[in-house]
């Protein structure tokens, strides 16, 4: 087994709500590798329909005891979350070292957690983090539909009435008076810009967002008409989904007959999508392919934006690349990985 590569087996198993589960999961074979708060574990899972899925880690980093992923299964969810919601405690999945980019700013400013859904999860780890540095104010606000698909709100509740440092607030999209007596939420209906500027007090906040596309384009939006720079909004997207590109590239129509040249000494290469007959310049305002790729308003697929499950491998006609991640598998020959390549040169992509 490789150094980075672990034998992890579930030791427990909680129905955290109506559709999400968490799994325990404890280090049998390899050495235990440590993360950051809001980084993801992938599993080799070996389904006929994917071989590696990668799962945000909702433990507490400084438990070197094993990893907790928390899975939500769709009404009609198949392949890895259906297989993870039907494991039993015994069961032995393999998995490689920790990784993501979406994690905490090492400074002293205050935090905005904003989360919808199971993009509760990152937040989660987070949390634990945050709740150690009683000199940062955090707000932990949540979104979800109702107390039925509440997940943690046990945990969540205990570390806010524990950490004077940490503020929370959770919304039921479906909820009633009943659920606000009670103490389950504290608001009804959407969150809102008015909600956000009711609770947050003006400051400089690190503002990590997580949850449904439509959620979090939503709440970008609002933060950012409330005076927070965008570049401070640090958001994490689940697969399905387009994410935020900040700047988008220079763009001009693809000639009908595509000619594969050498990029002239201070020019930026050029990457051609062929399908779509576009063709843009890689100004570096993108951190990778695909982001330049939905700069254009193309819609790739991909899922977890780090390498791991290959769901971005796209067919490259010309040119080279290179990679900004650690490939755990390589893509097969002629194809590329966008979430984590970047152009060398001028670059062909059948996309």
């Amino acid at each position: 087994m490789a150094d980075a590569s672990m034998m992890l087996e579930v030791v427990e198993r909680v129905q955290e709500s109506q559709n999400v589960i968490s799994l325990r999961l404890k280090v049998v074979e390899g050495a235990f590798q440590p993360f950051l708060a809001g980084q993801h574990l992938p599993l080799r899972l070996d389904l006929p329909e994917r071989k590696l899925a990668t799962y945000t880690i909702s433990s507490d980093p400084a438990d070197h005891g094993g990893y907790r992923i928390s899975v939500k299964i769709e009404p009609n969810g198949k392949g890895g979350s259906r297989f993870l919601h039907e494991v039993q405690v015994g069961a032995r999945i393999a998995a490689e070292r920790p990784r993501g980019k979406f994690v905490l700013a090492d400074d002293a400013r205050p935090v905005l957690l904003l989360t919808g859904g199971i993009g509760v999860t990152p937040a989660l780890s987070m949390l634990s983090v945050l709740a150690r540095q009683p000199e940062r104010p955090v707000y932990f606000v949540h979104a979800c539909l109702s107390a039925t698909e509440h997940s943690f709100a046990d945990e969540v509740a205990e570390i806010v009435t524990s950490a004077p440092n940490v503020r929370g607030y959770v919304a039921y999209a479906e909820g009633g008076e009943t659920d606000v007596a009670a103490g389950r939420c504290q608001g009804l209906g959407l969150l809102s810009r008015e909600t956000l500027r009711a609770l947050l007090p003006l400051d400089a906040y690190h503002v990590y967002l997580c949850g449904p596309d439509g959620f979090m384009s939503a709440m970008r939006a609002a933060l950012v008409s409330l005076g927070v720079a965008d570049a401070e909004i640090h958001q994490e997207t689940f697969g399905g989904g387009v994410s935020v590109v900040k700047k988008e590239a220079k763009r001009s129509a693809l000639p009908e007959a595509v000619v594969t040249g050498v990029t002239e000494i201070g020019a930026s290469p050029v990457v051609r999508f062929v399908k779509s007959g576009l063709e843009v310049a890689w100004d570096g305002s993108s951190d990778n392919l695909l982001e330049l790729a939905e700069a254009q308003g193309l819609r790739p697929e991909f899922e977890c934006r780090s390498g791991i499950c290959g769901t971005c491998a796209c067919r490259k006609l010309s040119g080279e690349v290179a990679y900004t991640e650690d490939l755990i598998d390589s893509p097969k020959e002629g194809e590329i990985f966008l979430c984590c390549s970047v152009p060398k040169g001028d670059v062909t992509l059948d996309l």
